[in-house]
């Protein structure tokens, strides 16, 4: 059986001490990828990745580590400290975004240790879909103060990528890992294969759907509400989310948000005819696993039409 995975990337309070930084206005967005671990070296510094020019309204910045030292995204000293100590882990990559000029062009995503156990035991595997979702922090300035997207002072999470699974390489096969993402990706070492745990790493099929011509893999073009996963009626509290009514079915449940002593409080049907809920996710919850067949598959179909 195949998989929908909600999987929460980038910047986030612990990783990078903040969010990533997108326009209301136009819905422009970026995607920070969080800082490197200090046990591990590698990887492409913020300098490194480079970035479309004014690909954010009024805000000048040849690259990452220039974007997140720009004044007016307020970033603290504590996150702009990290980001001149360490280099990216870049990953997911999901293709080249169109706010960077450089950087890695395929499509592929790592995980390892109990996270990668997660998605193991729950049989992710060729076919099975990751949708890509982090916080966003809205640019200051950019909106009229009456406007209600103002209230996300403290940013919201947004779907904004996908993933549909080509192949899986793990220890077993890393030698026929390309050599691209071998010598590139953060996971993607001998080395990563025999010093982490569960060290695994999904590449991108050619196609999401095979009845169409949507790629295995990318981004949104701009965050809209039909990215929006933090609820609209419970504004400055983003990890209240809002999603269709079927993900509370048993079938459907997500894990992480299923456990039955917490599963009366933490959802909330919106109403009979909505066929929306709420649900109070986990605070450091990362790979959320829901079967992908029947409702789940029309739901991912239709975001795509939309």
């Amino acid at each position: 059986m195949t998989k929908l995975i909600l999987s929460r990337k980038g910047f986030d309070s612990s990783a990078g001490h903040g969010y990533s930084p997108y326009d209301p206005e136009t819905g422009r967005y970026i995607v920070l990828p969080i800082p490197e671990t200090a046990e591990r070296g590698g990887g492409p510094g913020y300098r490194d990745l480079e970035l479309e020019p004014g690909y954010l309204s009024n805000i000048k910045a040849k690259n990452l580590h220039e974007l997140i030292n720009h004044k007016s995204l307020n970033y603290s000293s504590k996150t702009k400290a990290v980001v001149n100590k360490h280099p990216a882990h870049y990953d997911p990559v999901t293709g080249r975004p169109p706010w960077h000029t450089n950087g890695p062009s395929y499509g592929a995503f790592g995980q390892s240790d109990a996270a990668a156990g997660h998605l193991r035991n729950h049989g992710v595997g060729e076919g099975s879909v990751f949708l890509f979702f982090s916080r966003f922090k809205p640019v200051s300035d950019r909106l009229h103060p009456l406007d209600l997207r103002m209230a996300w002072t403290d940013g919201a999470y947004f779907l904004y990528g996908w993933l549909k699974v080509g192949k899986v390489y793990t220890a077993a096969n890393q030698d026929e890992l390309p050599g691209e993402i071998r010598r590139q990706h953060p996971h993607g070492s001998p080395e990563d294969f025999d010093n982490r745990s569960n060290n695994i790493i999904f590449t991108a099929a050619d196609r999401l759907f095979d009845d169409c011509d949507i790629p295995g893999t990318g981004v949104f073009p701009k965050l809209t509400d039909d990215l929006l996963l933090s609820s609209p009626e419970h504004r400055n509290k983003p990890t209240v989310w809002k999603l269709p009514s079927f993900f509370q079915e048993e079938k459907y449940c997500p894990t992480y948000l299923n456990a039955p002593r917490t599963l009366k409080d933490r959802w909330f049907h919106c109403g009979e005819d909505s066929g929306l809920c709420y649900v109070q996710s986990t605070a450091r919850g990362q790979e959320y696993v829901s079967p992908l067949e029947g409702k789940s598959e029309a739901w991912l179909r239709e975001l795509f039409n939309r």
